[in-house]
């Protein structure tokens, strides 16, 4: 569905019949610092971003400016951020936690720091990049971060948090680090991160999920959408403001996963069923 191509390399870039080019210019000197008159309402997409595919076909999915606000609202307002912080950046754009690590830090204004392909790929060198570039916080995951948490990290390290999430974590942090885990569980249909936990140093069980974020409601439910007593097994269900508009061009399918939810308050709530018991 794309009909405009921003590139400034025009003639590096295949477009289909269709999509119009466009290449930016420098500004003129007389150009306006003041923002352009663009009225965003909160229901509207702010971007589109595909689901891993991991039962059959990737589905792209709509998240509006809402859904989006709230996740940087909640991240600054239970991890504060100034000009002064230095936010790693390390998921893929195809990952949605890259949108996670992107806006908190440009609405706080700290600087984001990228690293670079090859480092993502080896935990100890992305660990040696994280101190020498004395990031404050990053996100890792789930993988990565279990490997890099076995490596010491020097007690003058700046590195004070550290968010994973992505797969089930089953390491703890060692009492000596000197930053503090936060393991997060999120659909890619929900925004991100819906429910987020401090990780022990120590402990017998599995690190758990946490609780919600703000903006977000969890329902563990049976089959007839019901809550399901304490200690039962139930289908995570999750409402709020973290619930996206559903799949581009798939009414079908968003019609299958995404419910009226009976238990909110406000009229046209929605569910969304993730299948995770």
């Amino acid at each position: 569905g794309v009909t405009i191509l921003i590139t400034a390399h025009p003639h590096d870039t295949d477009t289909p019949p269709g999509v119009v080019t466009l290449t930016p210019h420098p500004a003129p000197a007389t150009a306006t610092s003041a923002p352009p008159p663009v009225d965003i309402h909160p229901e509207q997409v702010a971007y589109v971003i595909h689901t891993s595919g991991s039962t059959g076909t990737p589905k792209g999915v709509m998240v509006p400016h809402r859904a989006l606000t709230n996740l940087v609202h909640w991240h600054l307002d239970t991890h504060p951020s100034s000009p002064d912080q230095r936010h790693g950046q390390v998921a893929s754009l195809g990952f949605d936690a890259a949108i996670w690590e992107i806006w908190p830090a440009l609405v706080s204004g700290a600087t984001l720091h990228i690293a670079d392909p090859a480092d993502r790929l080896d935990p100890t060198a992305l660990h040696d990049w994280l101190v020498r570039e004395d990031v404050t916080r990053t996100f890792l995951p789930t993988p990565v971060a279990e490997a890099v948490l076995r490596l010491p990290t020097p007690s003058t390290s700046h590195l004070r948090t550290i968010f994973t999430g992505g797969d089930a974590l089953t390491t703890r942090p060692s009492a000596q680090a000197p930053y503090t885990l936060f393991n997060i569980y999120g659909p890619t249909e929900t925004t991100v991160a819906v429910t987020v936990g401090a990780v022990s140093t120590d402990g017998v069980h599995r690190p758990d999920l946490g609780v919600p974020i703000a903006g977000a409601r969890i329902y563990l439910l049976d089959a007839e959408l019901q809550l399901v007593p304490p200690g039962a097994p139930g289908e995570v269900c999750v409402g709020g403001d973290v619930v996206t508009r559903g799949y581009l061009n798939k009414p079908g399918q968003t019609a299958e996963r995404f419910l009226p939810d009976p238990y909110a308050t406000t009229p046209g709530s929605r569910l969304y069923r993730t299948g995770d018991l």
